[in-house]
């Protein structure tokens, strides 16, 4: 092998140092990238855990919801067949005949209509356009 010259141990030397830096940068490029990713990720995961607790709740709420109005709709047919019994049993047998909701019948007045159709001008000139 031949003697290698102060030149070409420069040029190695210069070829190292610039290798270096830009695997450096490289890695701060991507490294960066990667913890962006790793972040979103995270992120993405947090909102995922976020809707299916939303969802869950909305479930529990719609379930709960449902349970309540069939308990009102039960309680609602007992009250009607109380009131039905109790009403069998207090009222005497010529009560039942009464109509409490009975509406007075007014004699039907027949509406006043116009003759034809409305103008869209008055009878007079208005004073707009006299000179």
């Amino acid at each position: 092998m031949e003697q290698w010259t102060s030149d070409v141990w420069a040029a190695i030397a210069a070829a190292f140092i610039v290798g270096t830096i830009v695997g450096c940068t490289l890695v701060r490029v991507f490294h960066s990238n990667v913890r962006k990713q790793h972040e979103l990720e995270r992120e993405l995961k947090q909102a995922k855990t976020q809707v299916d607790e939303q969802k869950q709740q909305l479930e529990q709420h719609f379930e709960q919801s449902a349970q309540l109005l069939s308990t009102l709709a039960t309680d609602y047919k007992k009250l009607y067949a109380h009131l039905a019994q109790s009403s069998e049993k207090l009222l005497p047998e010529n009560a039942k005949n009464i109509e409490f909701f009975q509406q007075a019948k007014l004699p039907v007045q027949p509406e006043k209509t116009e003759e034809g159709q409305p103008r869209d001008y008055s009878e007079g000139s208005s004073g707009l356009l006299k000179s």
